[in-house]
């Protein structure tokens, strides 16, 4: 691989070079293969420190999902489910705690998409030990998963149609290693759902949805009890701040929770992703997003680039449809008193030198558009991890 433009250095302390580019998802083990759309990357939490993430990263894409070390850019496991109809769009992580031992826990990733199937899934072994159709309807996808940030064992599923289902996932026993996905509350958006995110200090599931966020008031009690038909919170915003028209609800497309109170949020078309107070904003009658800070993205007009961040890391990228990432550092952001700010790097696509595509269809941005799907960054912003449109998973290592 070489560089093809030098990355602009707005931050030296963000300096960041390309080290392995995997194309792992190809249909029939093709190596040419630059359809398979990658949508999702997420890094494995440290199951001994929930603040914290382990070098390895899980991907999904087609009917497969790939576990994958950051350092050296190795497939460590791959599933492949058994219907090839498969198409994973959602993967969520969680370390699941033994209640009848508290010193045994378990990694687990759990994965959905267009078959409204439910793939809990044994990331060191690639088999799947639990397989459950959660959706009746052939017209209905899993949209998004999540699980609690504080009850790991909570999974938040997110729907096509509007509905978040949850379950209380149980840990799974030996010998024959079964677990149950039982049924809690059942929310509703109406409206299509992309992505979910959860601020525990505040107790709000937040829902990037196709006209506006939407949001629930979800307390260890609720849970507990299973209250269904929770009022949903509409998040709306004005010209100055997030919408083009008042009262003009729009595709949001993507949301992270930042901070205890701070959250970002990417609306389609608008090339800004907006922080916000939700705690603020909460405590508005109008429920009028309280901004603190535009920070400055692409013109593009594609949708559904996911934002990814660590917390611990104080790091937030996304990626556009011209293969860069651009990349803010937190830390430096909030502390900033003017609202409208510049990224902190820009992470410019390399040239990728391919030796399974002839010269004509070389993977570069002369010949393709090529869109970050999404972005994942580990606890301490060692390794950033994008996938594209394109089918490749592109890892960069702090350097």
């Amino acid at each position: 691989m070489k560089r093809k433009l030098e990355n602009e250095k707005l931050e030296e302390n963000l300096n960041y070079e390309p080290t392995h580019f995997l194309r792992c998802h190809s249909r029939n083990n093709d190596p040419a293969d630059i359809r398979t759309q990658v949508w999702l990357c997420a890094f494995e939490p440290n199951p001994e420190d929930p603040q914290k993430t382990t070098r390895r990263f899980a991907t999904c894409a087609g009917n497969s999902i790939c576990i994958i070390n950051a350092k050296t850019g190795t497939v460590q496991a791959k599933y492949n489910a058994d219907d090839i109809r498969e198409m994973f769009y959602t993967i969520a992580w969680t370390t699941l705690v033994n209640l009848l031992e508290d010193t045994s826990y378990i990694n687990i990733l759990a994965c959905g998409g267009a078959r409204g199937t439910i793939h809990l899934i044994h990331p060191s072994q690639g088999i799947a030990f639990l397989e459950q159709r959660v959706v009746k309807s052939v017209n209905v996808n899993i949209s998004s998963l999540l699980f609690h940030p504080k009850k790991s064992n909570v999974l938040f599923c997110a729907l096509s149609d509007g509905q978040v289902l949850t379950w209380d996932v149980t840990y799974p026993l030996s010998p024959n290693f079964t677990s149950q996905l039982v049924p809690l509350i059942t929310l509703e958006s109406h409206s299509e759902i992309f992505a979910l995110a959860f601020s525990t200090q505040q107790k709000i599931l937040l829902a990037a949805c196709n006209n506006g966020l939407r949001g629930w008031n979800i307390s260890h009690q609720t849970l507990e009890q299973k209250k269904d038909k929770l009022h949903v919170l509409i998040y709306h915003a004005y010209h100055h701040q997030l919408f083009q028209k008042d009262e003009e609800m729009e595709l949001v497309d993507s949301v992270e929770v930042v901070t205890d109170t701070i959250v970002a949020t990417k609306c389609a078309l608008h090339g800004f992703i907006y922080l916000w107070d939700l705690k603020a904003t909460l405590a508005s009658a109008s429920k009028t997003v309280v901004l603190t800070h535009k920070l400055k993205w692409s013109d593009t007009d594609n949708y559904f680039m996911g934002i990814g961040l660590h917390r611990e890391a104080q790091l937030l990228a996304c990626g556009d449809d011209r293969g860069t990432i651009w990349l803010y550092d937190l830390k430096t952001v909030l502390e900033q008193t003017r609202k409208d700010v510049e990224p902190s790097m820009l992470l410019q696509w390399p040239e990728v030198r391919d030796k399974y595509l002839d010269h004509k269809r070389k993977l570069n941005l002369g010949v393709y558009d090529i869109v970050i799907d999404k972005v994942a960054v580990n606890w301490n912003g060692k390794y950033l991890v994008a996938v594209t449109n394109n089918n490749m998973v592109c890892i960069w290592q702090r350097s």
